[in-house]
C-alpha cells in the first residue's frame, strides 16, 4: 500500500475513507474526464458508467491484493458501499449542498428551487468513537446508507425452518444491472431474489435456484425476511414538498445533472 504522501504526488488531493462493510477506499478528486465517463450514452443505458467512474476515482483499496481498484471489483461492491463511495467523492470534489430545481406538475410550470445536505447520507463506518445513530439517537436519518451488518461479507448462509439450506449475495452492482435489464415479462417479486444469485445446497454442492417451485410459502417469508434483515435497502431520497398545498414527493439524490454537474454551488 502507497502512503497518502505519494497518492498525493500521482493524483493531488486524495481521501481515505471506511466504507459501510469497512473496506478501506482512498478516491482522488474528480476530473473533467471523469464527466466523459459519467455522461457516456451507452454507459448511463447499461449501468456501467458508475462502475467506471468508481474504479478511475478509487486509487486504492483493500478489496484487492495489489490495491487498485478495477472494473470488476466495482461491478462487485456491494450498493452501499458503491453509493456511499459516490456520495463521498461528490461531498470531496464538488461540495456538501445539493442545489436543484424541482418543477411541480401543478400548476404548470411552477419551478422551485431546494438543497439538500449530501452529509446526512453518510457516516463515519467503523468509528468507535461514533458509533451508527440508531433511531433513538439525535443524529439519527431514516435515510442515511447504514452500516453493513454483516461486514465484508459478499454472502450470507442459512438454514430455513424446512431444513433447506440457502445461500444468497448481498445486493451488489451485478444484481443491480441485471435488475435494469430485466425485461418487463420477466420483472416479478422474485425477481430481487434471482438477482442475489439465491442457490441451495445439495448433496453438499452449491446449486443455482433455477425457480423456486420446491419452496414453500414459509420458506419464501423466511428467506424474504431474512433479506430484509441482513441486507439493508437503500433509500437515497430527499422529502419534496409542494409550497402551496404540501404534497409530497420523493426526489433520488444520486444520478442527477446536478448531483454530478451542478449549475452552483
Amino acid at each position: 500500500m502507497k502512503d497518502l504522501e505519494k497518492l498525493t504526488e500521482a493524483y493531488g488531493d486524495v481521501q481515505t475513507l471506511t466504507t459501510p462493510s469497512g473496506h478501506m477506499v482512498t478516491i482522488r478528486e474528480q476530473t473533467g474526464e471523469d464527466d466523459d465517463i459519467l455522461s457516456n450514452a451507452k454507459g448511463v443505458i447499461d449501468g456501467t458508467s458508475t462502475n467506471k467512474f468508481i474504479a478511475g476515482i478509487v486509487v486504492q483499496t483493500d478489496l484487492t491484493e495489489n490495491g487498485k481498484m478495477n472494473l470488476d471489483t466495482a461491478r462487485n461492491l456491494k450498493l452501499c458501499d458503491k453509493y456511499f463511495i459516490m456520495i463521498a467523492s461528490r461531498i470531496f470534489s464538488i461540495g456538501q449542498t445539493l442545489k436543484f430545481t424541482y418543477e411541480w406538475p401543478e400548476p404548470k410550470g411552477l419551478e422551485v428551487d431546494y438543497e439538500e445536505d449530501l452529509g446526512l447520507y453518510i457516516w463515519e463506518y467503523h468509528n468507535e468513537a461514533m458509533p451508527f445513530p440508531g433511531p433513538e439517537d439525535e443524529e439519527y436519518y431514516k435515510y442515511r446508507i447504514k452500516q453493513h451488518p454483516h461486514g465484508k461479507d459478499e454472502s450470507r448462509k442459512i438454514t430455513l425452518a424446512s431444513g433447506k439450506k440457502v445461500r444468497y449475495n448481498f445486493m451488489n452492482g451485478v444484481a443491480e444491472k441485471y435488475l435494469m435489464e430485466l425485461p418487463q415479462d420477466r420483472q416479478s417479486v422474485n425477481a430481487e431474489l434471482f438477482s442475489r444469485g439465491v442457490a441451495q445446497e445439495i448433496n453438499k454442492a452449491w446449486v443455482p435456484v433455477q425457480n423456486f417451485k420446491g419452496f414453500t410459502p414459509n420458506d419464501m417469508r423466511e428467506l424474504r425476511n431474512d433479506i430484509k434483515a441482513n441486507d439493508p435497502d437503500l433509500a437515497l431520497i430527499t422529502e419534496l414538498y409542494h409550497p402551496v398545498d404540501g404534497s409530497r414527493v420523493d426526489y433520488l439524490i444520486v444520478g442527477t445533472n446536478d448531483f454530478f454537474y451542478p449549475r452552483e454551488i
